[in-house]
């Protein structure tokens, strides 16, 4: 459980959003969310491409 960034509040505001959404979910990790997991997309995203 995220004490930080409550799940009640990231899901309330993935649900307002009006385009394209993803939401991925790491249970029992904190406010850490997918840390080192997460490294290779975002990378691929900066230089314009997948992971």
């Amino acid at each position: 459980m995220d004490r930080i960034c409550p799940s009640s509040t990231v899901y309330a505001a993935y649900h307002r959003c009006a385009g394209p959404a993803e939401i991925e979910v790491f249970p029992d990790n904190g406010h850490e969310g997918g840390a080192g997991y997460d490294l290779p997309r975002e990378l691929g995203a900066l230089r314009g491409g997948g992971a």
